[in-house]
């Protein structure tokens, strides 16, 4: 025993002088965190309700607001750049650390009173606009996934490790980019300003018109996504903050717990949206499949326009328009009970479909051979009759 024990302690030492001779002459240029001192300053200022903080805020809502009635992506991302409202999250999570409550008051209020401020903002830009249209870049934020608490989770990381190295600290503004806590507020205030009256933007699928309307889809579905980045960053910031040595676990636990179990709860409805994700994933994998391998169920001439995908009454309906010739309709139930059966098979639980079927008539058109220059009639086989509904020169009735 003594024997391994001295091998080991031998191929320690060798693997520390190779670590060293390694590592020797670049050390001491490895940035060290800042201070704690430092960090809680730079966090007391970031939690402060001034001025500056609602201006930017106020400026950064109305970008949002007007880039997200536009559909305008470019102009909401320039939002969520100057948009100070990762401030007061990060001292939030840092004041859990330290178990300050003035720092964790302070933060929440600030916090809390920039959320008013957003969503009153959009709501009132909204009515005075008196726009009652929603495109994609709102919708996109009405359906959140596990997939969004997996953003937070690591952009809180991110932004917790940017505060406290002066090198990467300007990498906070990527992570403001990354979970985008303006915009969904900004879709909340839409959303109640819409009511019943918002409908999809028409140049969506026509499957979407209609089906978002009301302040329930749009505005919860947007500040279940707020939700979701504010939980999932303050919980993976916190933990950030302690590995690194500022604060205390036994302190901090409290503040972490409750962290993580906002996170849990909200995993319950993100998780289905995922699993609507994947569904329609599975829905047109099987399609194409389907058009591969048995064209005499989905033909290739048919094409869908749009598919949707949920819950309703807790069973799993499928929406999809579809656009065939007219030809075609004669075994149209046939063709979408097998459909049914497959994709039943492919997701492992019953689907129900609902299908909006769009009859069009195919018409082809050629335009006939003129004569050649010279009065000289075609060769022989190439002579060209009018198409259909065209007239005797060739030219459409």
């Amino acid at each position: 025993m003594s024997r391994l024990g001295s091998a080991f302690d031998r191929q320690r030492k060798w693997f520390a002088r190779a670590w060293l001779r390694l590592t020797g002459d670049w050390k001491l240029l490895v940035e060290q965190p800042v201070s704690s001192a430092d960090l809680a300053l730079t966090m007391d200022q970031a939690s402060l309700p001034y001025f500056g903080f609602y201006f930017m805020l106020a400026l950064a809502t109305v970008i949002a607001t007007f880039g997200l009635l536009a559909n305008s992506a470019a102009t909401i991302i320039g939002a969520m750049i100057i948009a100070p409202l990762m401030y007061p999250i990060m001292s939030l999570s840092f004041g859990m650390v330290l178990a300050q409550r003035q720092l964790i008051v302070r933060s929440l209020i600030t916090l809390l009173t920039g959320v008013v401020l957003v969503v009153g903002i959009a709501f009132g830009s909204t009515e005075l606009l008196g726009l009652r249209v929603a495109g994609s870049e709102i919708l996109n934020r009405t359906r959140p996934s596990l997939l969004d608490l997996g953003v937070a989770f690591a952009a809180g990381g991110a932004g917790a490790f940017a505060y406290t190295r002066r090198s990467v600290f300007s990498a906070v503004a990527g992570v403001a980019i990354a979970v985008a806590l303006v915009p969904p507020l900004a879709v909340v205030g839409i959303g109640l300003a819409l009511g019943l009256e918002g409908t999809a933007d028409m140049t969506l699928a026509f499957s979407k018109i209609g089906q978002y309307s009301g302040v329930a889809d749009v505005a919860s579905g947007a500040l279940t996504l707020f939700l979701t980045n504010l939980s999932g960053i303050v919980a993976v910031a916190a933990m950030v903050f302690l590995f690194q040595g500022y604060g205390q676990w036994k302190r901090a636990m409290l503040g972490i717990v409750i962290a993580v179990a906002a996170s849990l709860l909200l995993a319950v409805p993100l998780e289905v949206s995922l699993r609507l994700m994947y569904v329609k994933s599975a829905l047109l994998s099987t399609i194409a499949k389907l058009v591969a391998e048995r064209p005499d169920l989905y033909p290739g001439t048919s094409r869908i326009e749009s598919i949707d995908v949920r819950y309703k009454n807790g069973l799993l309906l499928v929406d999809f328009d579809i656009v065939t010739p007219e030809d075609e309709l004669r075994d149209i139930e046939f063709r979408i009970e097998a459909l049914q059966q497959y994709l039943t098979e492919e997701v492992g639980e019953p689907v129900y479909l609902r299908l909006e079927v769009i009859p069009v008539k195919i018409l082809e058109y050629e335009i006939p051979r003129r004569p050649a220059p010279g009065g000289k009639e075609p060769a022989p086989g190439k002579e060209s009759t009018p198409a259909h509904g065209a007239g005797e020169n060739g030219e459409p009735k």
